[in-house]
């Protein structure tokens, strides 16, 4: 007898929260029963206590968290006792693992392929992590490869390729204790850019292969795609709160205005009256061009007269901060030799993905085809909630709603429960 194929997928609401440097937001979604999700509510709040995806004040953050979480549950007329955690931080590792086991009979059943899963990945994960997100890859039986759902067939060994995402353990043990402060549980912990992905990349662009740049305010997170699956993921400490602490120090001027600068006035990409971009800060001043700008000097008030600087300066300033970030972008994925699987498609996303001139810079120095991804798929989305800024939001839902019930591959990545009572009921759940 061969078994029913058909997914059962979770339908009551569910809630995933986007725990940025910059701003935290929770979604509260349902699946829509047509293979799409529909948004019931959401809440943002500015950030405290994280910084550069790391937990620095467990109180100021658990406050923010509940706020935030109480403001999305207000707008969808719910309450929620439980959600998926989105994280660029916690120094995350991936890697392309195998394992395999032996049929106990000629034909693959679901139970073969729950006792594949459940076999034990220690040797694949690092000392001092935890697995974050599974996403099979392919299956194999006996010599065939490339199979995307074994079930029903008939093969003697059962094989899958996967990859398997890693966080590190201490990182997201505070990332959860600051939710249980709010009485909530930690389903899963999702990578911010895979779920970036997921809102910003069609099916095609996955299939031939596409990387996703989600730039936030204390992070820069990538992940590749490849014949439609994850392969790929990666953070660097570095994001867009960093370029407005260097104008503030250049210029001398308040972290408010500075931030204002960068986003109205900003540009990674100056030309003079030629045409030619500057190379440093010494010939943007050369210039001498009157397009100038006038910022409020540090501890003085908005009445008093600022200093006056050329565009072009604030450019100067701006460039070398993103130049750093795809250097090291690139680095890390020559280090992990995935710079030739990344395909020649960039997305550009995140909230710092915004600034003026960003994409040109991108592809003129990765010599790849560079767009900006805007997140698509969810319906409910008012123009508040759907900008850059909520891709990973936005595709954390898309990831909860399509899990089915009882997932061998997300049990496995499920958050460890910490007191003995959280760890019965694990096994009650995972075993009758």
């Amino acid at each position: 007898m061969i078994l029913s194929k058909t997914k059962a997928i979770t339908r009551r609401p569910f809630a995933v929260l986007d725990i940025g440097s910059s701003k935290i937001c929770c979604m509260i979604g349902e699946a829509d029963g047509a293979g799409g999700v529909r948004l019931l509510g959401h809440g943002t709040h500015a950030s405290a206590g994280i910084r550069g995806g790391e937990v620095s004040e467990l109180e100021a953050l658990s406050t923010v968290i509940g706020k935030t979480v109480q403001a999305a549950e207000r707008d969808a007329g719910i309450s929620v006792t439980s959600v998926t955690a989105v994280a660029p931080g916690g120094t995350p590792f991936s890697s392309i693992c195998k394992k395999s086991v032996k049929l106990s009979d000629a034909v693959v059943r679901r139970r073969d392929i729950d006792r594949l899963m459940a076999r034990s990945d220690n040797g694949n994960i690092p000392e001092n992590y935890q697995p974050m997100h599974l996403q099979t890859l392919q299956y194999g039986l006996d010599d065939v490869r490339g199979i995307a759902d074994p079930r029903g067939m008939r093969g003697t060994n059962l094989s899958v390729d996967y990859t398997l995402v890693c966080g590190l353990r201490t990182s997201l043990a505070n990332l959860s204790e600051a939710l249980a402060l709010n009485h909530l549980e930690t389903d899963r912990f999702l990578h911010s850019a895979y779920a970036s992905g997921l809102a910003c990349l069609s099916a095609e662009e996955r299939d031939l292969g596409s990387v996703i740049v989600d730039m936030g305010g204390g992070t820069t997170s990538i992940a590749i795609f490849m014949e439609g699956k994850l392969v790929y993921v990666d953070t660097i400490k570095i994001g867009g709160n960093r370029v407005t602490t260097d104008i503030a120090r250049i210029l001398s001027t308040p972290l408010a205005d500075a931030e204002r600068l960068k986003a109205i006035d900003g540009s990674v990409m100056p030309t003079d009256i030629t045409g030619v971009a500057p190379d440093s800060l010494r010939e943007v001043v050369r210039l001498g061009r009157s397009d100038n700008i006038t910022i409020p000097a540090l501890g003085t008030t908005t009445e008093v007269a600022g200093q006056t600087i050329e565009r072009n300066l604030l450019s100067a300033i701006i460039r070398p901060r993103i130049e750093e970030i795809l250097e090291l972008l690139h680095g890390r994925m020559e280090r992990a030799r995935m710079e030739h699987t990344a395909g020649s498609r960039y997305v550009l996303t995140g909230g710092a993905s915004q600034l003026t001139g960003l994409a040109d810079l991108f592809a003129k120095q990765a010599k790849k085809s560079v767009g900006l991804g805007r997140p698509i798929g969810i319906a409910g989305l008012d123009e508040d909630s759907s900008g850059p800024g909520f891709a990973a939001s936005i595709g954390a839902l898309i990831h909860v709603s399509r899990i089915e019930e009882n997932d061998p591959t997300d049990r496995q990545t499920r958050t460890l429960p910490h007191g003995p009572f959280e760890r019965i009921g694990a096994w009650l759940r995972d075993n009758l």
